[in-house]
C-alpha cells in the first residue's frame, strides 16, 4: 500500500513539473509565467556578453540557483550564500561551492567575484543598501553586479517582506553604492503585472506573518486553467497596448564596480 502511494506520489509531480515546467523555465501555466521568463530573457542576454570558462560567480540569497544552468559554461567556481535552510535544499556538483550566510554580511572575500547575481532578494533582505554595498565589496574590479526585484507584486514569504522597487530607486541604490548602472529594464506591461498580481493573490492564503507563506502545489495544478487563460490574454493586451514602462512586475538590471572611483 505503501509503495503504491509513493508511485502515485511520484506520477503526480511528473504530471506538475510537465504541465507547470520547473523554474525558471516554467510554463504559461505557471503564476508567475510572465516575471519569471522576462528575468530568464534578461539573464541569457547578460550571458552572451560574457567571455572565458574561469568566472567566478556569486549567487547571493541563491536558494536553488534557478540561473546556474545559464551561466554554468563561464564559470570556474559558482558560490551560492544563503540562509542555512536554503542552501541544504540546494544540489551539488563540481562547480558549486554552498556556503550559509547572510546577504549583508557575504562569507566571500573582497573583490574576488567576476558576476555576482542577487535575484528577487533585495526585496527580502533587513538592509538593502549594506547588502548592495557587500556585493560591490566582493566584486572585482570591473566587475558585473545582476539581478532583479519586483516592482508590483502581492505580499509574499512575510514576515520577510520588506519593500518594493522603481527603476529611479534602483538607479540611486546601485549609484550611490559606486555603481555604474548600465542597464535598468521592466519585466512587462501593466496586463502581465496584473495577472501576476490575481494569480498569485489567488493561490495564496490570508496573510499570516506568524505562520509565514503556505502555497498549495494541488491548487496550482486545478488552477492551471485558469491560470493559463489569464496569462495569455494579458499577453495579447500588453502586445495590443504596448509597454509604459510605468507598471512591469519586475525590473532587472546590469551594473559594473568601475575600474577605478
Amino acid at each position: 500500500m505503501q509503495s503504491y502511494k509513493l508511485q502515485l506520489r511520484r506520477l503526480a509531480e511528473k504530471l506538475y513539473r510537465f504541465v507547470l515546467g520547473t523554474r525558471p523555465y516554467n510554463t504559461i501555466f505557471s503564476f508567475n509565467y510572465h516575471n519569471i521568463s522576462s528575468i530568464v530573457r534578461f539573464q541569457k542576454a547578460v550571458a552572451s556578453t560574457l567571455v572565458g570558462k574561469s568566472l567566478v560567480f556569486v549567487d547571493v540569497a541563491g536558494g536553488k540557483s534557478p540561473y546556474y544552468e545559464i551561466y554554468s559554461e563561464f564559470a570556474e567556481k559558482f558560490v551560492v550564500v544563503d540562509l542555512e535552510e536554503a542552501v541544504a535544499q540546494n544540489d551539488r556538483s563540481d562547480k558549486k561551492m554552498l556556503v550559509a550566510g547572510f546577504a549583508e554580511y557575504l562569507p566571500i572575500r573582497s573583490g574576488s567575484a567576476d558576476v555576482v547575481l542577487c535575484n528577487e532578494a533585495l526585496e527580502h533582505v533587513l538592509d538593502d543598501r549594506q547588502t548592495v554595498e557587500e556585493i560591490y565589496r566582493v566584486l572585482k574590479p570591473g566587475g558585473m553586479f545582476v539581478g532583479s526585484v519586483p516592482h508590483i507584486s502581492p505580499i509574499h514569504l512575510e514576515p520577510y517582506d520588506f519593500r518594493r522597487f522603481t527603476q529611479f530607486g534602483l538607479a540611486q541604490l546601485l549609484g550611490r553604492t559606486g555603481f555604474d548602472v548600465q542597464r535598468i529594464e521592466g519585466s512587462g506591461g501593466v496586463f502581465r503585472a496584473v495577472a501576476l498580481l490575481i494569480n498569485l493573490d489567488v493561490l495564496l492564503p490570508m496573510l499570516d506573518p506568524v505562520r509565514g507563506q503556505r502555497f498549495s502545489n494541488v491548487k496550482h495544478f486545478v488552477f492551471t486553467p485558469i491560470i493559463g487563460l489569464i496569462n495569455v490574454t494579458a499577453l495579447i493586451l500588453d502586445l495590443a497596448f504596448g509597454r509604459k514602462q510605468r507598471s512591469p512586475a519586475a525590473y532587472c538590471w546590469v551594473a559594473r564596480k568601475p575600474y577605478s572611483k
